[in-house]
Formats: C-alpha cells, sequence, structure tokens
C-alpha cells in the first residue's frame, strides 16, 4: 500500500519498523516518510529473510555394521549434507532448508534415502521419524550458565536451546544448541562414509522419495528386511524374509469360504482327537491330516507371494521372473515345514536364507524405485 507524496519536499526523517509477523520466510518492513509540510508516504515492502534452517536426524545401525566417518560433505542443490559420529549415533546434518516446514517434511525423503542405502550397501539403520519440538532460551547466556550449574559443564558462549540428541530435531542455523544423549547398554562390517552420502543423497533424491514412507505395507517390508541383519538364528533369518514378502502380499484379498470351511474341518478334527487314544494310530493320522489341512489353508498365501514375484519382476523387465516365481513358491512350502515342524536339514535352510534373501532384494528395488519414481528417471 502507498500513497503519494504531496508536493517535493525532500523527508525529515525515514525510520524503519521491523514487522512481527513473518511471510513464507520473508520479514516485512514499513517505511514511513514524513515531509515538512506534514504529508506522510507510507511503503510496505518485503524483505527476504536470511535466516535457515538445518535438520539434524540421528540414526542407529546394528551391532557388526559401522560408517567409516571422516567429515565427509557433499551437496545437493541448495542442501549440504554432512555425516559425523556420537557414539552408537551417526549424526545426518542437512543444511540450507527455507523453512522449518520444509526441513520437518524433508525427513521423508531422508528416511527413503536410508532405506536405500539399505538396499545397495545392507546397512540396517533405526530412527525415529517424528521431530522434536526446539524452543529456545529467552537468554542464551544465562541459559548457559544453568546448564553449567546443572550438569557440572565447562561450556563456553550462549546455549540458544537444549535437544534430545537422540531425535530428529529443526532449528535455526543460526541457533547455538547442546546435545543430551542417553547412554547405550558392542566382525564389523564398515561402509565408508563418503559412498554412504552418495547413496543416501541420492534417495532423497528421486522424483517422489518423499512418498515412500506414505506405502505402509512397503515400509513394514523394508523394516523387516533391515531386521534380518541383526537376526543371529539362521532360522529367524528365514522367517524374518519370508514375513517380509507376505506382508507385500497380504493386501490381495483371499478366498474366505475356502478358509471358513477349512477352520470348520480343523475344528471337528480337533474335537475328535479327544477321543481317541494318545500317540495311537488314530491320533498320529488325526495329528497328520491337520497339519495338512494348515497347509492348504497357507496355499491362499503361497499364491499370492508367487503372483507377486511373477508380476513385480516382469514389470520390472527381468528375464528370470517365472523362475523367481517358482523359487518362491518352493520356499515358503520350506517356511510352512520349519513353522508346523520347527526344523530344515541345515544344508537346505542355509540354501533356502541365501535364496529367498535374493528374491526379496530383488523385489524390494524393484517396488522401492517405482514409488520412489526412480523408474521415471531411465535409470533403473
Amino acid at each position: 500500500m502507498q500513497n503519494k507524496k504531496r508536493g517535493a519536499e525532500r523527508p525529515l526523517f525515514v525510520f524503519f519498523v521491523p514487522s512481527t509477523v513473518p511471510y513464507q520466510g520473508q520479514w516485512c518492513y514499513h517505511k514511513i516518510e514524513a515531509g515538512s509540510n506534514g504529508s506522510l508516504t507510507i511503503n510496505y515492502r518485503f524483505v527476504r529473510s536470511h535466516r535457515m534452517y538445518t535438520l539434524r536426524f540421528p540414526f542407529r545401525l546394528p551391532p557388526g555394521q559401522e560408517i567409516a566417518v571422516d567429515g565427509e560433505v557433499i551437496e545437493l542443490g541448495d542442501l549440504k549434507f554432512s555425516l559425523e559420529r556420537d557414539n552408537r549415533l551417526y549424526i545426518l546434518t542437512i543444511d540450507g532448508f527455507p523453512s522449518e516446514h520444509e526441513a520437518k517434511h524433508y525427513i521423508n525423503n531422508v528416511w527413503a534415502g536410508l532405506m536405500w542405502v539399505l538396499l545397495q550397501r545392507k546397512l540396517s539403520p533405526d530412527a525415529e521419524l517424528a521431530a522434536q519440538k526446539v524452543t529456545y532460551a529467552k537468554d542464551p547466556y544465562q541459559a548457559a550458565k544453568n546448564l553449567e550449574k546443572s550438569f557440572g559443564l565447562q561450556i563456553e558462549g550462549p546455549v540458544d536451546s537444549l535437544i534430545d540428541g537422540a531425535r530428529p530435531a529443526v532449528y535455526l542455523t543460526e541457533k547455538k544448541l547442546r546435545v543430551i544423549t542417553m547412554g547405550e547398554p558392542n566382525v564389523v562390517v564398515t561402509s565408508p562414509a563418503e559412498d554412504v552420502l552418495r547413496i543416501l543423497g541420492e534417495g532423497t533424491s528421486f522424483q517422489r522419495s518423499n512418498e515412500v514412507l506414505e506405502d505402509k505395507k512397503l515400509r513394514v517390508a523394508l523394516e523387516l528386511y533391515g531386521a534380518y541383519f541383526t537376526e543371529f538364528s539362521p532360522n529367524a533369518k528365514f522367517l524374518t524374509l519370508v514375513v517380509a514378502l507376505e506382508a507385500l502380499a497380504i493386501s490381495v484379498r483371499k478366498t474366505q469360504l475356502v478358509i471358513d470351511l477349512i477352520n470348520k474341518w480343523k475344528t471337528e478334527l480337533e474335537k475328535l482327537s479327544e477321543t481317541v487314544e494318545a500317540k495311537s494310530d488314530d491320533a498320529l493320522s488325526l495329528e497328520a491330516l491337520s497339519r495338512e489341512l494348515q497347509i492348504r489353508k497357507e496355499d491362499s498365501k503361497r499364491r499370492l507371494i508367487q503372483s507377486l514375484v511373477l508380476k513385480t519382476l516382469k514389470d520390472h523387465g527381468d528375464k528370470d521372473a517365472e523362475e523367481m516365481a517358482g523359487i518362491a513358491k518352493e520356499m515358503y512350502d520350506l517356511r510352512s515345514i520349519l513353522v508346523h515342524e520347527g526344523w530344515l536339514e541345515p544344508r537346505i535352510l542355509s540354501k533356502a536364507i541365501s535364496q529367498t534373501r535374493n528374491i526379496v532384494e530383488r523385489i524390494l528395488l524393484a517396488l522401492f524405485a517405482k514409488k520412489a519414481g526412480k523408474s521415471e528417471e531411465g535409470d533403473v
């Protein structure tokens, strides 16, 4: 809004009053000029604020996995990524956000980047995704003195805020923060930080990286795949991989009529088993029939996993899609034997883990690329 000056008098004074209300990352300033004849000119103009925001995103790796951190920094557009280590925590710091909202929203991209690292380098990160509230001290120097007194620390300079070091935080880049992190209760696989940052940055930058987190089934499958690397039991490793496939295939509706009929038969078998002598031929036969019915009940899941593998790999252009779908079906049969009988021959189990992991990785890579829009960039 502007009122034209009357006359050609030079202004007697000019002063600026900063607005208390920011406007989309800008500061509003009011310029008022007073002429000698009493006329006033009022100008409103927006001056872009130079205040920028930083995202601090901590994450952990399971025992046996490490990133060799050595002060690496990469730049992606206007954003600068750096990685450091604080005991068991890795701290990803991203500078260059023009607003708090954009920095918080970028957490989705960071999660996608970490999952891309999981898929590419078999590192299994664990992190909280909800950003904590950052409150700034009215008197940063007094806040520093209070912290010195409370924790017996020697603190140089002001402290604008105190945050939980194990949770994500978005803060004004210019502010000085202190971090409190609770201590954690240790063959290590070490990956170079430069390599990890490059892949993480790539994963954050696909066309729809921020949408990957919204796919709940893909998220669960990725987390299960990550959990595979932290399991020590071969049985647990194998079952975790199979459940990752189940999480992706379960969305297809099963034939409820057949399942209800099988459940009815199983109930009748259980009642009949109570009328025969334990460990008799009749009891053993009924037990075997009950297992057979359970396998038939799970046959729909087996077919769903087979269809998932076939369709996903075909869509991805893999020529061995049918072969992999057949192997997936065999792996689910082995899963049923392990669950219902409690044992697989070690040699068979070892091969099953290797084959199932290969299938899970290929399925997740294909689905991740599709969801994130990587395939649309022509680099799959």
